[in-house]
């Protein structure tokens, strides 16, 4: 008798945790929370969740809205807010003790008139500005593993770092820009500003860039970087990997190339001298503007 209880509170104990974690496998994440704020009443907006997935929508209103989607409507679930003057941040709730099958995530409407400070940070989760066109004074990304997706921007100041998600990027511009990444990737179609970049093992692609750079990667990966027209010094170093960087046809410079195991190639080769594996030259007749490129195992490759 005591071993049929013992099963029957086993088979019991099962039944009822299958019931806590199993039954919303099925469910479809609804709008639980909605936060509201008048755009003139923040000058500094911070967003932050954990594996949840955010995305901004621009809007006509004079409303700046956060709408919370979730598999199960909870209001200990609901956003954590504290405001601090005009400066308002936003950070995930709490999640079920068994959240397999909880899902949640993140809308923002941005009014185009919010032209303020914005940081928005995520560990897992996706952070997607790709049907927006914003103006900012501030923008700050951070993220882990998730994708960071801008469409336009234009920000005094830009800061977008991941671990090893994606940087996808498609017009940018800012004062001062500034990319950091391990293993991600960062690729973008139009940038003007002065940028420093610094990855570890990730690809970066730079189409159509306005202004100077500073491109430093520690391990391996691709530097492809093409300059439509140059501000200032362009400085690329990549440790174990190509260097691919175009610039204007009508730009004058100094010139250095250094590669310890690889080969050094120009479109203006005449105006250089190589001495073994480095090649330095003054490319123009009144040079403003220093280029310097140097892998220690890979190509270099300049090209006008």
């Amino acid at each position: 008798m005591k071993i049929k209880n013992k099963y029957w509170c086993l088979a019991v104990s099962v039944f009822f945790i299958m019931g806590l974690t199993g039954c919303s496998h099925s469910a479809q994440p609804e709008m639980a929370n909605e936060l509201r704020y008048s755009v003139g009443d923040i000058s500094d907006l911070t967003i932050s969740y954990d594996e949840e997935n955010i995305t901004f929508y621009m809007s006509d209103s004079d409303e700046i809205v956060i709408r919370e989607y979730m598999t199960e409507k909870n209001k200990a679930y609901y956003a954590k807010v504290s405001e601090d003057g005009d400066s308002v941040h936003i950070s995930e709730g709490r999640k079920p003790f068994f959240k397999d099958g909880f899902l949640r995530y993140v809308e923002v409407e941005l009014p185009s008139s919010y032209q303020k400070g914005l940081t928005v940070t995520t560990t897992d989760g996706n952070i997607d500005f790709s049907e927006t066109k914003l103006i900012l004074t501030s923008l700050r990304i951070d993220s882990t593993a998730g994708n960071v997706n801008l469409k336009d921007m234009t920000a005094k100041n830009m800061y977008l770092s991941s671990t090893s998600g994606m940087l996808d990027l498609y017009r940018l511009q800012a004062e001062d820009i500034r990319f950091m990444t391990t293993s991600g990737k960062v690729s973008c179609d139009a940038l003007n500003g002065s940028v420093i970049c610094t990855t570890t093992s990730g690809d970066v692609s730079i189409k159509n860039a306005v202004g100077s750079g500073e491109y430093k990667n520690n391990n391996s990966g691709l530097l492809e970087i093409d300059y439509s027209e140059v501000a200032g010094d362009l400085l690329l170093f990549n440790k174990n990997g190509d260097i691919r960087l175009t610039i204007p046809d009508d730009l004058e410079f100094d010139f250095t190339a250094e590669t310890k195991n690889g080969t050094i190639r120009t479109s203006f080769q005449d105006e250089i001298k190589t001495n073994g594996a480095k090649a330095e030259g003054k490319i123009g007749k009144n040079p403003v503007i220093t280029i310097e490129t140097e892998t220690r195992n890979g190509k270099i490759e300049v090209n006008k």
